[in-house]
């Protein structure tokens, strides 16, 4: 597994103050997780973050853009897109079986891409996170490939390994599909402060069906901070 950088490290490697890093990625602008009280980031991600700033620095330097609106939850997630009992027992069957349900939904036009991307994104690095959530989703946003932009929520009971930071197995797993890398950043931070948030986890745990797991993911939505929330405006590429 990838070795994880400090935080000073990791400010020397974006040549940013290693308070300005600290800050960024308490406010979930910047991939990083908290091990032992302290702040360790991961090299891959750090260098999707840097590509995804870059993406955006080239796609408002220059003439009109595609403009997509940065909706709320219950615009890209809906009951239908979350499987509350997944029967999956590795990381090839999770990814399977969550690209197949939104498939048959419409949400995707070709399964075959999304299986393979979001593979080889996760052999980049993994995207589990401590306390047993993962946020999967590409390498490059690909719009022409979603009818739509859409988040998804499968639930394992037992778990499965995913290579999280705190060697924990991973029960919730969401799949990201935005339009764009700015909303992709924006809803990764957002979901992540929503699990994060006290309670959170052990509401998302005991929900027993697909419903409750919208609602309690709904609620969190609705209690994010004035920073996070969706705009309703559109977003730019």
């Amino acid at each position: 597994m990838e070795a994880y950088m400090t935080a000073k490290e990791a400010a020397e490697y974006l040549k940013l103050a290693e308070r300005t890093l600290v800050r960024l990625a308490h406010e979930g602008k910047i991939p990083g997780v908290k091990i032992g009280g302290q702040w360790r980031f991961r090299r891959a991600l750090l260098d999707e973050y840097l590509d995804t700033l870059a993406a955006q620095s080239v796609s408002t330097s220059g003439a009109a853009t595609a403009q997509i609106i940065d909706s709320p939850l219950d615009e890209i997630l809906t009951v239908k897109q979350i499987i509350p009992n997944l029967e999956a027992s590795d990381r090839t069957e999770v990814i399977h079986t969550m690209v197949t349900h939104v498939t048959k939904l419409g949400l995707v036009k070709e399964q075959a891409w999304l299986e393979a991307a979001l593979a080889a994104r996760e052999r980049l690095v993994p995207t589990a996170v401590p306390e047993g959530v993962a946020f999967l989703h590409a390498r490059r946003r690909a719009a022409d490939m979603f009818p739509q932009q859409f988040i998804a929520m499968a639930r394992s009971e037992d778990g499965v390994d995913w290579g999280s930071p705190d060697m924990g197995k991973t029960r919730i797993f969401f799949l990201l599909a935005l339009r764009n890398d700015t909303l992709h950043v924006r809803w990764l931070s957002r979901m992540a402060w929503i699990v994060r948030s006290p309670g959170r986890l052990a509401e998302l745990t005991e929900a027993k069906s697909a419903k409750a797991l919208f609602e309690a993911l709904l609620d969190g939505a609705n209690s994010l901070p004035k920073s996070l929330k969706p705009s309703g405006q559109p977003i730019g590429r």
